[in-house]
Protein backbone atom coordinates (compact mmCIF):
# COMPACT_ATOMS: atom_id res chain seq x y z
CA UNK A 1 0.00 0.00 0.00
CA UNK A 2 2.87 2.93 0.73
CA UNK A 3 4.48 1.57 -2.34
CA UNK A 4 1.99 2.32 -4.27
CA UNK A 5 1.08 5.65 -2.68
CA UNK A 6 4.01 6.77 -3.16
CA UNK A 7 4.69 5.84 -6.67
CA UNK A 8 0.85 7.11 -7.60
CA UNK A 9 2.34 10.84 -6.06
CA UNK A 10 6.09 10.49 -7.33
CA UNK A 11 4.00 10.48 -10.80
CA UNK A 12 1.43 13.22 -10.63
CA UNK A 13 4.56 15.61 -9.86
CA UNK A 14 6.37 13.99 -13.09
CA UNK A 15 3.43 14.48 -15.22
CA UNK A 16 3.41 17.99 -13.63
CA UNK A 17 6.63 19.16 -14.00
CA UNK A 18 7.55 17.82 -17.52
CA UNK A 19 4.67 18.84 -19.42
CA UNK A 20 5.77 19.54 -23.27
CA UNK A 21 9.59 19.34 -22.62
CA UNK A 22 12.31 17.33 -24.35
CA UNK A 23 14.72 15.17 -23.20
CA UNK A 24 17.81 13.19 -24.43
CA UNK A 25 18.80 10.17 -22.90
CA UNK A 26 22.59 8.74 -23.83
CA UNK A 27 23.00 4.78 -24.14
CA UNK A 28 19.60 4.95 -24.85
CA UNK A 29 19.78 1.15 -25.35
CA UNK A 30 21.84 0.20 -22.01
CA UNK A 31 20.34 -0.97 -18.37
CA UNK A 32 19.71 2.19 -16.68
CA UNK A 33 18.56 3.99 -19.89
CA UNK A 34 15.45 1.18 -20.85
CA UNK A 35 14.13 1.70 -16.97
CA UNK A 36 14.15 5.29 -17.66
CA UNK A 37 12.72 5.79 -21.24
CA UNK A 38 9.73 3.03 -19.82
CA UNK A 39 9.30 4.97 -16.77
CA UNK A 40 9.16 8.27 -18.74
CA UNK A 41 6.64 6.48 -21.85
CA UNK A 42 4.33 4.96 -19.21
CA UNK A 43 3.86 8.36 -17.45
CA UNK A 44 1.90 9.56 -20.44
CA UNK A 45 3.28 12.92 -20.33
CA UNK A 46 1.54 15.75 -22.35
CA UNK A 47 3.91 16.29 -25.18
CA UNK A 48 7.20 14.98 -23.66
CA UNK A 49 9.59 14.46 -25.95
CA UNK A 50 11.86 11.62 -25.91
CA UNK A 51 15.42 11.81 -27.64
CA UNK A 52 17.05 7.99 -27.53
CA UNK A 53 20.93 8.59 -28.18
CA UNK A 54 22.82 5.69 -29.10
CA UNK A 55 26.08 4.40 -30.90
CA UNK A 56 23.74 3.31 -33.19
CA UNK A 57 22.45 6.81 -34.47
CA UNK A 58 25.31 8.65 -32.82
CA UNK A 59 29.11 8.99 -33.31
CA UNK A 60 29.75 9.88 -29.67
CA UNK A 61 33.71 10.02 -30.55
CA UNK A 62 33.12 12.98 -32.90
CA UNK A 63 32.01 16.31 -30.80
CA UNK A 64 29.84 17.94 -34.22
CA UNK A 65 27.51 14.56 -33.67
CA UNK A 66 26.56 15.15 -30.17
CA UNK A 67 26.18 19.00 -30.94
CA UNK A 68 23.66 18.04 -33.80
CA UNK A 69 21.64 15.85 -31.37
CA UNK A 70 21.35 18.14 -28.67
CA UNK A 71 19.71 20.63 -30.25
CA UNK A 72 16.62 22.22 -29.22
CA UNK A 73 16.65 19.29 -26.17
CA UNK A 74 15.68 21.01 -22.66
CA UNK A 75 17.34 18.15 -20.58
CA UNK A 76 20.14 15.82 -20.44
CA UNK A 77 19.98 12.32 -19.27
CA UNK A 78 23.37 11.18 -20.24
CA UNK A 79 24.06 7.54 -18.70
CA UNK A 80 25.98 6.14 -21.99
CA UNK A 81 29.51 4.79 -20.62
CA UNK A 82 32.18 1.90 -20.64
CA UNK A 83 30.81 -0.21 -17.56
CA UNK A 84 31.31 -3.78 -16.04
CA UNK A 85 32.40 -5.71 -13.39
CA UNK A 86 35.57 -5.76 -11.34
CA UNK A 87 37.11 -8.51 -13.99
CA UNK A 88 35.97 -6.02 -16.99
CA UNK A 89 37.42 -3.29 -15.49
CA UNK A 90 41.22 -5.02 -14.42
CA UNK A 91 41.31 -6.39 -18.10
CA UNK A 92 40.40 -3.11 -20.13
CA UNK A 93 41.34 -0.57 -17.91
CA UNK A 94 43.02 2.08 -20.10
CA UNK A 95 40.46 1.49 -23.10
CA UNK A 96 37.32 2.02 -20.39
CA UNK A 97 38.91 5.20 -19.09
CA UNK A 98 39.72 6.53 -22.84
CA UNK A 99 35.96 5.81 -23.70
CA UNK A 100 34.68 6.95 -20.86
CA UNK A 101 36.31 10.57 -20.57
CA UNK A 102 35.68 11.06 -24.62
CA UNK A 103 32.54 10.53 -24.02
CA UNK A 104 31.62 12.87 -20.82
CA UNK A 105 33.53 15.82 -22.64
CA UNK A 106 32.63 15.66 -25.79
CA UNK A 107 28.20 15.30 -24.03
CA UNK A 108 29.04 18.03 -21.52
CA UNK A 109 30.47 20.65 -24.15
CA UNK A 110 27.54 19.70 -26.42
CA UNK A 111 25.40 20.44 -23.83
CA UNK A 112 26.76 23.88 -22.69
CA UNK A 113 27.13 24.80 -26.56
CA UNK A 114 22.92 24.10 -26.92
CA UNK A 115 22.19 25.73 -23.52
CA UNK A 116 20.09 22.78 -22.81
CA UNK A 117 18.70 23.43 -19.34
CA UNK A 118 20.18 20.70 -17.07
CA UNK A 119 22.41 17.85 -17.69
CA UNK A 120 22.21 14.87 -15.40
CA UNK A 121 25.09 12.06 -15.31
CA UNK A 122 25.70 8.96 -13.14
CA UNK A 123 28.84 8.20 -11.65
CA UNK A 124 29.88 5.41 -9.13
CA UNK A 125 31.57 5.17 -5.70
CA UNK A 126 34.99 3.77 -7.14
CA UNK A 127 35.54 7.53 -7.82
CA UNK A 128 36.30 7.67 -4.00
CA UNK A 129 39.72 7.71 -2.49
CA UNK A 130 40.64 4.02 -1.62
CA UNK A 131 42.26 4.94 1.79
CA UNK A 132 37.88 5.67 3.18
CA UNK A 133 36.92 2.67 4.59
CA UNK A 134 33.18 3.39 5.28
CA UNK A 135 30.97 6.00 4.54
CA UNK A 136 31.24 8.16 1.04
CA UNK A 137 30.91 11.63 2.27
CA UNK A 138 30.75 14.05 -0.72
CA UNK A 139 33.42 16.82 0.73
CA UNK A 140 35.96 13.56 0.83
CA UNK A 141 36.16 12.93 -3.03
CA UNK A 142 39.15 14.62 -3.58
CA UNK A 143 41.40 12.71 -1.32
CA UNK A 144 43.72 10.22 -2.66
CA UNK A 145 43.76 8.25 -6.01
CA UNK A 146 40.68 5.66 -6.22
CA UNK A 147 41.06 1.90 -5.41
CA UNK A 148 43.93 0.30 -8.11
CA UNK A 149 41.75 -1.94 -9.35
CA UNK A 150 39.12 0.52 -10.12
CA UNK A 151 41.11 3.44 -11.40
CA UNK A 152 40.42 4.01 -14.42
CA UNK A 153 36.81 4.35 -14.33
CA UNK A 154 37.11 5.83 -10.76
CA UNK A 155 39.12 8.27 -11.79
CA UNK A 156 37.19 9.02 -15.47
CA UNK A 157 33.63 9.55 -13.07
CA UNK A 158 35.52 11.61 -10.36
CA UNK A 159 36.48 13.84 -13.21
CA UNK A 160 32.12 14.36 -13.67
CA UNK A 161 31.94 16.49 -10.63
CA UNK A 162 34.85 18.70 -11.76
CA UNK A 163 33.63 18.93 -15.24
CA UNK A 164 30.64 20.16 -13.97
CA UNK A 165 32.41 23.05 -11.58
CA UNK A 166 34.51 23.58 -15.36
CA UNK A 167 31.74 24.17 -17.56
CA UNK A 168 29.51 25.77 -15.63
CA UNK A 169 31.83 28.91 -15.55
CA UNK A 170 31.56 31.68 -18.17
CA UNK A 171 27.66 32.59 -17.35
CA UNK A 172 26.39 29.31 -18.56
CA UNK A 173 22.96 28.29 -18.86
CA UNK A 174 23.40 24.90 -17.88
CA UNK A 175 23.34 23.19 -14.42
CA UNK A 176 25.53 19.97 -14.28
CA UNK A 177 24.36 17.42 -11.87
CA UNK A 178 26.02 14.50 -10.89
CA UNK A 179 24.83 11.73 -9.08
CA UNK A 180 27.14 9.23 -7.53
CA UNK A 181 24.89 6.30 -7.77
CA UNK A 182 25.65 3.09 -5.00
CA UNK A 183 25.92 -0.16 -7.29
CA UNK A 184 22.38 -0.42 -9.42
CA UNK A 185 20.82 -4.20 -10.20
CA UNK A 186 17.50 -5.01 -11.18
CA UNK A 187 15.59 -6.91 -14.22
CA UNK A 188 17.05 -6.31 -17.60
CA UNK A 189 20.35 -6.52 -16.63
CA UNK A 190 22.85 -8.07 -18.31
CA UNK A 191 23.75 -12.02 -19.15
CA UNK A 192 27.43 -11.57 -19.71
CA UNK A 193 28.61 -14.24 -16.80
CA UNK A 194 32.37 -12.85 -17.99
CA UNK A 195 32.07 -9.16 -17.24
CA UNK A 196 28.94 -8.69 -15.40
CA UNK A 197 28.58 -7.09 -12.01
CA UNK A 198 28.66 -9.17 -8.70
CA UNK A 199 24.68 -10.09 -8.67
CA UNK A 200 23.64 -10.21 -12.29
CA UNK A 201 26.18 -13.36 -12.28
CA UNK A 202 25.55 -14.50 -9.18
CA UNK A 203 22.44 -14.98 -10.16
CA UNK A 204 22.62 -16.78 -13.00
CA UNK A 205 25.02 -18.97 -12.07
CA UNK A 206 23.01 -20.06 -9.03
CA UNK A 207 19.69 -20.56 -11.45
CA UNK A 208 22.12 -22.71 -13.69
CA UNK A 209 22.59 -25.28 -10.59
CA UNK A 210 26.07 -25.88 -10.96
CA UNK A 211 29.43 -25.65 -9.18
CA UNK A 212 30.98 -22.33 -9.90
CA UNK A 213 33.85 -20.16 -8.95
CA UNK A 214 33.61 -16.71 -7.09
CA UNK A 215 36.05 -14.22 -9.04
CA UNK A 216 36.15 -11.12 -6.09
CA UNK A 217 36.04 -10.71 -2.45
CA UNK A 218 33.34 -12.15 0.05
CA UNK A 219 33.92 -9.80 2.87
CA UNK A 220 33.88 -6.63 1.02
CA UNK A 221 31.16 -4.27 2.50
CA UNK A 222 28.94 -2.60 -0.43
CA UNK A 223 25.73 -0.82 -1.12
CA UNK A 224 23.13 -1.40 -3.74
CA UNK A 225 20.19 0.60 -5.19
CA UNK A 226 17.14 -0.98 -7.55
CA UNK A 227 16.88 0.45 -10.39
CA UNK A 228 13.47 1.48 -10.11
CA UNK A 229 14.32 2.81 -7.14
CA UNK A 230 17.17 4.72 -9.40
CA UNK A 231 15.13 5.73 -12.26
CA UNK A 232 12.59 7.74 -9.98
CA UNK A 233 15.65 9.30 -8.46
CA UNK A 234 16.99 10.49 -11.82
CA UNK A 235 13.30 11.98 -12.92
CA UNK A 236 13.44 13.57 -9.42
CA UNK A 237 16.64 15.36 -9.43
CA UNK A 238 15.90 16.90 -13.12
CA UNK A 239 13.27 18.82 -11.83
CA UNK A 240 14.08 19.61 -7.94
CA UNK A 241 17.76 20.13 -8.24
CA UNK A 242 18.49 23.85 -9.56
CA UNK A 243 22.39 24.02 -9.70
CA UNK A 244 25.29 22.39 -10.31
CA UNK A 245 26.03 20.17 -7.84
CA UNK A 246 27.36 16.37 -7.18
CA UNK A 247 26.10 14.34 -4.39
CA UNK A 248 25.52 10.45 -3.75
CA UNK A 249 22.37 8.62 -3.99
CA UNK A 250 22.02 5.50 -2.03
CA UNK A 251 19.72 2.76 -0.57
CA UNK A 252 20.91 3.37 3.13
CA UNK A 253 21.27 -0.70 3.07
CA UNK A 254 25.02 -1.70 3.31
CA UNK A 255 25.58 -5.78 2.94
CA UNK A 256 28.74 -7.71 3.30
CA UNK A 257 29.26 -9.72 0.14
CA UNK A 258 29.06 -12.95 1.60
CA UNK A 259 25.50 -12.13 3.36
CA UNK A 260 24.29 -11.01 -0.29
CA UNK A 261 25.55 -14.34 -2.01
CA UNK A 262 23.53 -16.27 0.40
CA UNK A 263 20.70 -14.47 -0.06
CA UNK A 264 20.60 -15.30 -3.70
CA UNK A 265 21.47 -18.97 -3.09
CA UNK A 266 18.32 -19.33 -0.86
CA UNK A 267 15.92 -17.17 -3.26
CA UNK A 268 17.30 -19.43 -6.21
CA UNK A 269 16.84 -22.47 -3.99
CA UNK A 270 20.40 -22.79 -5.39
CA UNK A 271 22.34 -26.52 -4.12
CA UNK A 272 25.72 -26.86 -5.78
CA UNK A 273 29.16 -25.44 -4.20
CA UNK A 274 30.17 -21.68 -5.28
CA UNK A 275 34.26 -21.83 -5.27
CA UNK A 276 35.53 -18.62 -3.60
CA UNK A 277 39.25 -18.53 -5.01
CA UNK A 278 39.87 -15.00 -3.34
CA UNK A 279 41.58 -13.74 -6.19
CA UNK A 280 40.63 -10.01 -4.94
CA UNK A 281 41.75 -9.68 -1.33
CA UNK A 282 39.61 -6.61 -0.11
CA UNK A 283 37.55 -6.30 3.41
CA UNK A 284 37.08 -2.79 2.41
CA UNK A 285 33.70 -1.24 3.56
CA UNK A 286 32.17 1.21 1.18
CA UNK A 287 28.63 2.96 1.16
CA UNK A 288 27.01 6.28 1.19
CA UNK A 289 24.07 5.34 2.27
CA UNK A 290 20.34 8.13 1.89
CA UNK A 291 21.13 11.31 3.24
CA UNK A 292 21.60 13.35 0.38
CA UNK A 293 18.30 11.79 -1.15
CA UNK A 294 16.18 13.74 1.84
CA UNK A 295 18.28 16.64 1.86
CA UNK A 296 17.93 17.33 -1.84
CA UNK A 297 14.95 15.34 -3.12
CA UNK A 298 13.11 14.47 -0.33
CA UNK A 299 12.88 10.65 -1.45
CA UNK A 300 12.13 7.73 -0.03
CA UNK A 301 13.07 4.38 -0.96
CA UNK A 302 10.21 2.24 -2.44
CA UNK A 303 12.25 -1.39 -3.16
CA UNK A 304 14.17 -2.73 -0.10
CA UNK A 305 16.94 -5.64 -1.36
CA UNK A 306 14.89 -8.23 -0.80
CA UNK A 307 12.14 -6.78 -3.05
CA UNK A 308 14.66 -5.82 -5.54
CA UNK A 309 16.11 -9.07 -5.60
CA UNK A 310 13.28 -10.88 -6.18
CA UNK A 311 11.96 -9.22 -8.91
CA UNK A 312 15.25 -9.53 -10.41
CA UNK A 313 15.70 -13.57 -9.76
CA UNK A 314 12.14 -13.56 -11.20
CA UNK A 315 13.30 -11.81 -14.83
CA UNK A 316 16.15 -13.93 -15.16
CA UNK A 317 14.23 -16.92 -14.62
CA UNK A 318 12.00 -16.13 -17.71
CA UNK A 319 15.42 -14.83 -19.91
CA UNK A 320 17.48 -17.89 -19.32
Amino acid sequence: MRQKKLQKNYNQFFKKKLENKKIAVTGSNGFISKHLIKELKYLKIKKLKIKEINSKNTNYFNYKSLERNLKSVDYVIHLSSATGGIKYTKENMSEQFYITMIKDLNVFKAAKKNKVKKLITIGNLHAYPKNINGKLIENKIYGELPFPGHLGIGWSKRNLSVMGKIFSKNNTDTKFITLYSANCYGPGDTLDLNYGHIIPKVIIQCLKNKNFDLFGSLNAIREFIYVKDLVKIIILSLIKVNKTVYFNVGSGEAIKISKLVNIIRKKTSFRKKIINKNKIIDKSKRFCGNKNLKKYLNYKIMFNMNMGLSETISWYKKVL
